[in-house]
């Protein structure tokens, strides 16, 4: 029975044509509940979120076949960006006869419970992933309740995939199956020590490229540290970095943080063919990045100069723009180390990061190439409660989702890429037999959630495979259950 599956999913995963994701069908706005946990006045006020729907493939037919509804978990940015870069749904929904739903996140994009007045402190507190998932569950409620639908598949990356996964696992009379690509979960309940910490891959990665890379960058910053210890550094380091503002000391750490953020955001988006989904990228960015710091160094003599051309590939993409850089507007200092994006939805993501989650780990320059950065709790709390008057908890992830302890779960996947640094904090083993963990060894950041591509390499080709195996199998295994009432499960082994 498995082999038949698997012959069958391998036709399924031909790319769209042109690997092109079609317009939604409708942009929905559903009247949410503003706060799902509370019997105060504010209970009852609603605020509207946007969905996309995409219904040409839907199986809805007469003789009363009703295909799942696949839905996509919103995280943190508008939802449209999610849409057109997760592919994947829309090439195995004809084969399920699916409808398709992306729920946008609470606060991001244009699901602002008060407009521009959302992001005041007092705005802000009814920001949390309970209240998210929460939202998820009323959708898809209404949706299973108005179209008769039966069986619901959950898709989510990165933070999405976090929220697909605990929405298997706090509402499973709604959600059959889950998909969590890229999803830390682990790290973020900080409940398991990653055996290899999030700088340390971003190094590794630089290291796969071309060993000569990591030390550039190691030598680069060094060179920084030492360059505004030198008079007329203002001048030197303006040019340097093609700064559209000239430098001084005032901006000292946030140049360090987009120097380092470019380079754990291209690792993070290490796709093999050009995409577009955190700036203007080409193929491998991580090799082109390194290729223009050698090439740099090639030039000039200077690893500050390379390391300098190999950050700017992020923020002036392959179209190279931008005549000069400022930093301000390219990234944004905030409780997540890793960066918080730009626009509104990076005061929304810190928020978050001040309450819930803690994601990060520090750097060392000894197992990864960046400058020592001390993070931690304490930290973090002062930042949080100066900006915020909040302070993270570090165990409300814990207690909420499960920590690490998925032994009781079932019917979740978990992808992860080994390129990707947040792979760190994600689960890497199967839990039981249906838990599964997937692991792709040429992939970045939820790559098995993008669309096909011709330049795809087999391990992502592989793990779609899988994943649309386990998806089929756990649908029929409910069928089963629910129109003969056999309580027996075949059991699938990779």
């Amino acid at each position: 029975m498995y082999t038949l599956l698997l012959l069958s999913s391998l036709l399924l995963l031909l790319p769209l044509s042109s690997s092109e994701v079609p317009k939604p069908t409708s942009v929905l706005q559903y009247p949410q509940i503003l706060d799902h946990y509370s019997y105060s006045p504010e209970a009852s006020q609603t605020f509207s979120q946007r969905l996309y729907e995409y219904n040409k493939y839907w199986d809805c037919s007469p003789n009363g076949t009703v295909g799942p509804l696949f839905v996509y978990t919103g995280n943190e940015g508008p939802i449209d960006s999610f849409y057109y870069n997760t592919g994947f749904m829309f090439e195995i929904a004809p084969d399920f006869g699916a409808l398709i739903l992306f729920i946008e996140h609470r606060y991001y994009g244009e699901s602002l419970p008060f407009g521009s007045d959302s992001f005041t402190p007092e705005g802000l507190r009814y920001l949390s992933s309970t209240q998210a998932t929460a939202d998820f569950a009323e959708v898809i409620n209404h949706y299973k309740k108005t179209k008769g639908i039966t069986q619901v598949v959950s898709f989510g990356g990165s933070y999405g995939g976090m929220l697909t996964a605990w929405m298997r696992l706090r509402y499973p009379q709604l959600v059959d199956v889950a998909l969590a690509a890229s999803a830390p979960l682990p790290m973020m309940a900080r409940s398991a020590k990653p055996k290899q910490a999030f700088f340390e891959i971003v190094t590794i990665d630089y290291k796969e490229a071309d060993a000569r890379c990591p030390d550039i960058v190691r030598k680069g910053f060094a060179q920084l540290y030492s360059a505004v210890k030198e008079p007329g550094f203002e001048d030197v380091i303006t040019e340097t970095f093609k700064l559209c503002k000239k430098f001084d000391m005032s901006q000292f750490n946030h140049l360090v943080g987009w120097a380092r953020n470019a380079m754990l955001m291209m690792a993070m988006v290490d796709y093999p063919y050009p995409a577009s989904f955190m700036g203007k990228l080409p193929a491998w960015p991580v090799k082109h990045s390194c290729k223009m710091m050698l090439d740099e160094l090639e030039r000039s003599g200077s690893e500050m100069s390379a390391m300098a051309a190999g950050a700017g590939l992020l923020y002036n993409g392959t179209d190279g723009t931008k005549s000069c850089f400022n930093i301000y507007d390219d990234f944004i200092e905030c409780a997540d180390i890793t960066g918080c994006g730009t626009g509104p939805e990076a005061k929304a993501w810190d928020f978050q990061c001040c309450t819930e989650f803690q994601l990060a780990t520090p750097s060392n320059n000894v197992t990864d190439m960046f400058p020592p950065l001390e993070w931690d709790l304490d930290i973090a709390s002062k930042y949080c409660q100066a900006t915020y008057k909040v302070s993270p908890d570090p165990v409300d992830a814990s207690l909420n989702y499960w920590s690490a302890d998925f032994s009781a779960a079932s019917n979740i996947i978990f992808s992860n890429g080994l390129l990707d640094p947040w792979h760190a904090g994600g689960v890497l083993e199967d839990v039981n037999p249906t838990v599964k963990a997937i692991i792709i060894a040429d992939g970045a950041h939820h790559l098995d959630l993008r669309g096909a591509n011709k330049d795809d390499p087999d391990s992502v080709k592989f793990a779609r495979t899988q994943e649309v195996v386990l998806i089929r199998h756990w649908l029929n295994q409910k069928e089963k259950k629910n129109s003969a009432k056999n309580g027996s499960e075949d059991l699938i082994h990779f």
